[in-house]
């Protein structure tokens, strides 16, 4: 797919604004995260920033980071070498309608299919959801947050489900473990952190389009109830900061 980078980066530089509908795309993630030879992840800002820092000597990944230095989210959902690429593909671009969505770039190169969605503010994309599916790969990327258009080619190298794999991978192995439960809840619960030699320090409240929307500051403890009152009914993340400046996030439901 080295032949779509010239064609990406030319045509985002005249894009013109669209409506981002990432919510679309959450029950389709649900059901196939855990398929056989699918890898899944959801990176914060913090936790992409990591993984790449991380991962920087088996793969540069420094000229990625650059480009969306400013995001709010990433969520991957890659396989490689897989049997099912088309049709997992195809699922999700019939979803599209229901989303209400602007097509912005449809490339086909053989068996190979590319489509790009994105929003756009003056120089920055600000919200961009890449689909690729061939008949032994497939890649759904979805961004949230500022990426700077003067290296927006970077970002072809995510067409690949190998380099998407790997960068997802990346991120679950830097990531701290942690448990919120019960979840869903109704703001209320406990959280649990696994590790002695560590603790906690911040947790982060992110909703779905990867905006922050309230932090609180943690007991020094492994173990720790924790009160969101004023956050409504809704899917959100959390990220969970250590005082060692280790990061990790999980799902929360509330219901009220």
């Amino acid at each position: 797919m080295k032949q779509f980078i010239l064609l990406f980066s030319i045509f985002l530089l005249s894009v013109a604004s669209a409506p981002a509908q990432h919510d679309v795309f959450q029950n389709f993630i649900e059901k196939h995260k855990h398929d056989r030879g699918i890898t899944y992840a959801y990176l914060s800002k913090d936790l992409f920033e990591v993984a790449t820092e991380t991962n920087i000597k088996e793969k540069d990944w420094k000229k990625l980071h650059n480009v969306i230095k400013n995001i709010g989210s990433l969520s991957i959902l890659a396989g490689d070498s897989i049997g099912n690429g088309l049709s997992l593909y195809r699922e999700a671009r019939g979803l599209v309608a229901s989303g209400n969505f602007d097509e912005l770039l449809t490339v086909r190169d053989a068996n190979d299919k590319v489509h790009i969605w994105a929003k756009s503010e003056d120089d920055l994309v600000t919200d961009l959801v890449l689909l690729v599916g061939s008949p032994d790969e497939f890649v759904l990327v979805c961004f949230a947050g500022a990426l700077e258009l003067g290296n927006i080619a970077e970002l072809s190298r995510l067409f690949d489900a190998g380099a998407a794999e790997e960068l997802a991978r990346s991120s679950e192995a830097v990531a701290v473990e942690f448990s919120v439960s019960p979840n869903p809840n109704n703001g209320v619960f406990r959280l649990n952190f696994n590790g002695q030699d560590d603790m906690p320090l911040l947790l982060s409240v992110i909703d779905q389009s990867g905006r922050q929307l309230s932090s609180i500051r943690l007991a020094g403890s492994i173990a720790q109830e924790v009160r969101l009152n004023d956050l409504p009914s809704g899917n959100y993340w959390i990220q969970l900061k250590t005082q060692k400046g280790r990061i990790g996030v999980k799902p929360l439901r509330v219901i009220r």
